[in-house]
């Protein structure tokens, strides 16, 4: 592996720079999408076959698979739960995604399809569909705020997209992109139901924790 770096570097030491910069932004947010800043460059280094099965065997070596989907315009790595145990996620920034995953899902079903596979809703409307989804569930639900910040969480892992505030509408654009169908899987509906009957969210007595964790989806 080493062996390699270095013949990339003796070769075309920008190459080996660029293939870096990869490396380097995946293991900080695992993911990228190419309508974030900075991330078309890193695409097409992705889209090179040489540096794509170098970066790769690097990842392969640290128990990750390197996904590369050109067409939904993301790259990133994910777990190889053979070898690795997958990260952990907060019950409610869980919940969150899975609701995510519902919301683009049913924008597909209804051709409501953006560019590279996204679907765009607002961030109240979001948040509305969360409300509902909890309603049963005797826990607290988060705040518009809290909320919020679990969709910014995944927005740095470039799962989402939000927008501007637009005075005219007082919201914000929320594009969920195709990348949350492989983040969250397709049983999500069924991880939706599993989390709403935990005892810990029809609990009243207990708030809840920061230490509440459950397996994330990727």
């Amino acid at each position: 592996m080493l062996a390699e770096f270095a013949a990339l570097e003796a070769r075309d030491p920008r190459r080996l720079q660029r293939a870096t910069q990869v490396i380097g932004h995946l293991l900080r947010h695992q993911f990228l999408h190419v309508d974030d800043r900075g991330s078309p460059a890193l695409m097409e280094a992705l889209l090179r076959p040489d540096l794509e099965r170098l970066i790769g065997s690097y990842f392969e070596v640290a128990g990750y698979r390197l996904i590369v989907r050109e067409t939904e315009g993301w790259a990133g790595i994910l777990p190889d739960t053979e070898q690795i145990s997958p990260p952990r996620m907060r019950i409610d920034e869980t919940l969150v995604l899975l609701l995510l995953r519902r919301l683009w899902e049913e924008g597909v079903q209804e051709g409501a399809i953006e560019r590279h596979g996204s679907v765009l809703v607002t961030l109240n409307e979001a948040y509305d569909a969360y409300q509902d989804t909890v309603a049963r569930a005797r826990r607290p639900a988060l705040s518009i705020g809290d909320f919020k910040a679990s969709v910014e969480s995944l927005e740095r892992r470039a799962v989402v997209r939000l927008g501007d505030y637009d005075e005219d509408i007082q919201d914000i654009g929320l594009t969920i992109r195709a990348l949350v169908a492989t983040v969250a899987g397709d049983d999500y509906l069924n991880q939706l139901e599993q989390l709403l009957a935990r005892p810990d969210y029809q609990d009243m007595d207990n708030d809840p924790s920061e230490d509440d964790e459950s397996e994330a989806a990727s």
